[in-house]
């Protein structure tokens, strides 16, 4: 968010700084927009991995253990919400670069899952209830095209785009944070009311690999806990409306 912050803050220090000189040309010709956006996050359910074995408690012992995996974790669908900067060229105004910054949680209750393979005897464990978020910042290349165009809005007051680029996706849990690159895609439709007001459609999905839990926690049907380095690939499907500004 730092970096996004610098960008947002610059952009916004140059719009002000054109607008008190109206009378001469622009340094930047392209098109700057800002803007928000309100939708809802589903995370489908993840698979936990600890390929490094695990401590197991009975309460008594720790006792060191293999490999296990349980299968089917499943997050509950959650509401998102974020920001975004992005300037389409002069020259080429179908391409653009956007800075795009978004929050959503995924909550877990608890749920007892299956194993792939037996631990002490028993085939099945249970996760505790969680809370996690999911906090992606992204870089897009956009690609854009134009319907409708009139004398107000030359390009086409229509305008259906995709973009795809790297993020930087931090995933806090309640007994670990994991800091992660990733990549993010995006597919919508603007529709521009004036040529400095849009308003936009848009669903996004974001992919991290391998994602390490430390110490993350599951317990067996008969008490005993067990602890160790969870790694899980994140998935992350949104469905958001926002408005932006044009200028």
């Amino acid at each position: 968010m730092g970096l996004f912050s610098v960008l947002g803050a610059g952009a916004i220090a140059y719009a002000v700084w054109e607008k008190s000189r109206p009378d001469q040309p622009r340094l930047l010709n392209g098109e700057f927009y800002a803007g928000g956006f309100l939708g809802a996050a589903f995370t489908p359910n993840q698979d936990l991995r600890y390929p490094d074995g695990f401590i197991l408690n009975n309460g008594l012992t720790r006792t060191p253990q293999g490999s296990a995996t349980l299968f089917g974790n499943k997050f509950n669908n959650s509401l998102t919400g974020g920001v975004k900067l992005g300037y389409f060229f002069h020259s080429i105004p179908y391409l653009g670069l956007e800075a795009e910054s978004s929050v959503n949680n995924s909550y877990v209750n608890r749920r007892t899952l299956s194993v792939n393979r037996p631990i002490q005897g028993m085939s099945q464990a249970a996760v505790p209830n969680d809370f996690w978020m999911n906090w992606t910042t992204a870089l897009h290349l956009v690609g854009r095209y134009g319907f409708l165009p009139d004398q107000e809005v030359p390009f086409g007051r229509l305008q259906p785009y995709v973009g795809i680029g790297p993020a930087v996706i931090v995933l806090y849990e309640e007994v670990d944070s994991a800091k992660n690159f990733g990549i993010d895609v995006m597919a919508g439709v603007r529709y521009m009311f004036t040529k400095h007001i849009g308003a936009f459609v848009e669903y996004k999905y974001n992919h991290q690999w391998d994602v390490e839990i430390e110490q993350h926690p599951f317990y067996l049907p008969n008490g005993a806990e067990g602890r160790g380095m969870a790694h899980l690939d994140f998935d992350c499907h949104k469905v958001v409306m926002g408005v932006a500004y044009h200028w």
